[in-house]
């Protein structure tokens, strides 16, 4: 009944027994219509900020954060960053480890289960770009290692 019904709650009570029924969208994607983009004649190539009595600013974009040379750990799924076996225990690694391909280099919780992140390379841990607890997402750098 809920999924052939255009309501998105259904909630009943009988007999001192409440049954509440929630239909959520399927997670299928949706595409969005295309963007439409405008284009003015006067547009200026650089944005100009003037403040009072000063002299024009011509915004630029703000450079990229350096980023080390070496090969990233990347996380396996979405979930949370571990970067020690156990609250009290000693991280998996620190900057300046030399590593070997295959070892534990830290732990990504999703959904109540330990992933074991291991090294794809032997080198030297150059930067640990998490902090312990952190949310992360699919594919984002954990670490940088230098395969040297």
């Amino acid at each position: 009944m809920a999924s052939e019904s255009e309501a998105a709650e259904v909630e009943i009570e009988a007999d001192g027994v409440r049954v509440l029924v929630r239909k959520y969208a399927s997670s299928a994607i949706q595409a969005a219509p295309p963007a439409q983009v405008v284009m003015a004649e006067s547009m200026p190539v650089t944005d100009v900020v003037q403040r009072d009595n000063q002299s024009p600013v011509a915004s630029e974009p703000s450079p990229e954060p350096p980023v080390a040379k070496g090969s990233p750990v990347l996380s396996p799924t979405p979930g949370t960053f571990y970067a020690k076996p156990a609250p009290d225990a000693d991280p998996f690694v620190k900057v300046g480890d030399r590593i070997q391909r295959g070892q534990t280099v830290c732990i990504v919780e999703a959904m109540k289960l330990m992933n074991e992140v291991e090294a794809e390379v032997d080198g030297t841990v150059l930067e640990i770009l998490v902090s312990d607890g952190d949310a992360v997402e699919y594919d984002q750098p954990l670490l940088i290692v230098d395969p040297a």
